[in-house]
């Protein structure tokens, strides 16, 4: 991530607590199975202005951001690395992805140290003109012998309701083998564009490329490996009082959530970050204004 970037970060989002929080009150989501984060963004502006210079670092690897300019990066990303088409209307483009991506894009790498595999904007095909499918983040920690893949979620709309139930719909095929494994053989047709060289996903990948019939799954489970699976929800909340807020959410996610259950045969930790705004069609607008009038870059 560009230094810019990390700092822009910095002045625009923090964690204002982990939950439960015993001292406030708060519990944590009944499905969680690791501590939840609660997230405070100071201002909508700053908000616009990273999600805008987010796309770049989202949609390509470093050594492409060292040697284009970024005018060049970001028309090359909106044509062919997010779903984008300036032909279409404002309600349309509000219902894009990609606002949501790249801020879990920025929040993993600045907040939890999960630097990409690769950028996600590979996988995303312009013949296709689809969102792209698969986790939305693909990103991976290792503390000493460690291996965490970060394989995440974002939601990013007006109701609260909305993010949590869409979240949760998928949440059986997410956290299951098979998904995991479809994920990960994604990976095969782009190993040549992977930002951490050297990693146990290329050993992986190596070793189903001498013998196929291999299960990916089990390759994991050999090295080790931790799914780590992030829920960002940024929605609208207007209530003054910012505790209350999260309350609201718990309660939320709590009453729709389903059996705990999941079919996922490795270790895994299941987490939301909560994110409230007072606004979010707006943030967005601004957003597409600076995309159209291509505002200057950090």
């Amino acid at each position: 991530m560009r230094i810019e970037l990390q700092k822009l970060v910095k002045q625009t989002l923090s964690q204002k607590y982990q939950l439960p929080n015993e001292s406030l009150g708060l519990k944590k989501t009944d499905i969680s199975n690791h501590n939840d984060h609660v997230f405070i963004c100071y201002s909508n502006e700053k908000l616009i202005d990273l999600i805008y210079n987010s796309i770049i670092d989202y949609s390509f690897n470093q050594f492409e951001i060292d040697r284009y300019s970024y005018e060049n990066l970001l028309d090359k990303a909106i044509q062919k690395k997010i779903k984008y088409s300036p032909d279409q209307d404002l309600d349309t483009k509000i219902k894009y992805g990609f606002y949501g991506e790249v801020l879990l894009y920025s929040i993993l790498y600045y907040f939890f140290q999960a630097k990409p595999i690769i950028s996600r904007g590979y996988f995303y095909s312009p013949l296709a003109k689809a969102e792209t499918s698969g986790y939305d983040s693909y990103h991976l920690a290792q503390h000493k012998d460690d291996i965490y893949l970060w394989f995440g979620e974002v939601k990013f709309r007006e109701s609260l309701a909305s993010c949590v139930k869409s979240a949760l719909k998928g949440l059986n095929k997410a956290l299951s083998d098979d998904y995991l494994s479809t994920n990960v053989l994604e990976f095969d047709d782009y190993s040549e564009k992977f930002s951490i060289k050297g990693s146990k996903i290329e050993a992986i990948l190596n070793s189903w490329r001498d013998n196929p019939s291999i299960k990916i799954i089990d390759e994991i489970k050999k090295y080790n490996m931790t799914l780590v699976y992030p829920i960002l929800l940024i929605y609208s909340d207007k209530k003054s009082n910012f505790e209350q807020k999260i309350i609201k959410a718990i309660d939320c996610i709590d009453k729709n959530s389903m059996d705990k259950n999941f079919s996922l045969s490795i270790d895994y930790k299941l987490f939301f970050i909560l994110m409230p705004l007072d606004q979010i069609k707006q943030i967005k607008q601004k957003v597409i204004e600076c995309i159209e009038s291509r505002k200057p870059l950090i």
